[in-house]
Order: C-alpha cells, then structure tokens, then sequence
C-alpha cells in the first residue's frame, strides 16, 4: 500500500504567506462556520423553536459586542449622523461578514434598504434541510449592531422566519432615527 503522505511532501520554502485579506477571510469563514454547525446541533438535539430561540439571544447579543469592539477601535461611543451611521454599516459588514453577503443598498439618511441576494447563513440552513423552519440570525446580529449604536430603529418587515426560504428573497427597510445632540466623539 503507498503512503499518501509522500506524495504530498512540499518543501517549507514553497508554501507561501497568508496575505491579510486570506487570513481575514479563513478566519470570517471558519467562525461562520462553527456558527453553523451549533445552530445544526442544538435544532438536531433540541428541535427548532430551541434552537432558533438560542441562536436569536446569542446571535443579537454577538452583534451588539462586535460593534462595541469597533466602536471603541474607531475611538468613539455613538454615531450621530447619518454619514457616520452608514459608514460603521459599511465597515461592519466588510469586517465582519465580508463577502458571505451579496446585498444591494440604498440610504438616504434615515431609510436605509438592503437587498440581500445571496446570504450564507440560507445557503447554511437549506444544505442542512431546515430553512423552512430557520429564523434569520444575520438581521438578528444587525438589531444588536443597532442596540450598540444606541440608535432607535425600526425594521420592516419584522425579523423572524428566512425570507429567502419563505418567499425567495430578503429585502429589508431600516428606519433609523439620530439623536440631534452629540454624544460621542467622531468616527
């Protein structure tokens, strides 16, 4: 029998560096990932409503704690200004979703709408076989983004059962309302 392992010898010297985009991007992917896999495991051993109320806590509570982390990264405590709202979206999504979305978006200073056409997290539930059943996580972490912010919104339709899975798309209207005093630094 031959020994695989042989085959596959490469020399240290030919494997090349991680730029940062690959680390970022391995690292976005693999948290997903083991996203997923404990939303399968607690709907396999708990059954949906279990397991969707579960992720919907951790996943909000998840979201609020990442924008903290950026917040306080870009040196300030809350956005005032639409500008400033939808440029912390903006490097939200691109840090900590990347290219697992593909969405379109329009905002007008205090409508924000988004268009999701691809989404990991349906991609996720449908090869599991339970999309039908699957309350939307990612729109769960985005209402925790907005409770970090400390700004009021309002979000139609309501979060609840995939979009994707229910009715073939997902688009979302964002109200959001900006306190006139500042309250924070600048971003």
């Amino acid at each position: 029998m031959e020994d695989r392992r042989a085959s596959s010898v490469i020399d240290v010297e030919e494997i090349p560096e991680l730029s940062a985009a690959q680390r970022e991007n391995l690292l976005r992917r693999s948290w997903m990932t083991n996203d997923g896999l404990w939303f399968y495991q607690a709907f396999v051993n708990n059954g949906s409503d279990a397991a969707n109320g579960w992720n919907t806590a951790v996943v909000r509570e998840f979201g609020r704690l990442e924008m903290r982390r950026l917040l306080r990264t870009l040196g300030f405590t809350k956005v005032t200004s639409p500008a400033q709202y939808y440029r912390v979206f903006q490097l939200a999504v691109g840090l900590y979703v990347g290219d697992l979305f593909d969405y379109e978006d329009a905002f007008d200073g205090t409508t924000h709408q988004i268009h999701v056409k691809r989404c990991f997290a349906f991609t996720g539930v449908s090869k599991a076989g339970v999309a039908q059943v699957y309350h939307c996580g990612p729109f769960e972490r985005v209402l925790g983004w907005f409770e970090a912010l400390r700004l009021p919104v309002k979000i139609s339709p309501e979060v609840g059962l995939c979009q994707m899975a229910q009715c073939g798309d997902c688009r979302y209207t964002l109200s959001v309302e900006f306190d006139p005093e500042p309250a924070g630094g600048e971003p």
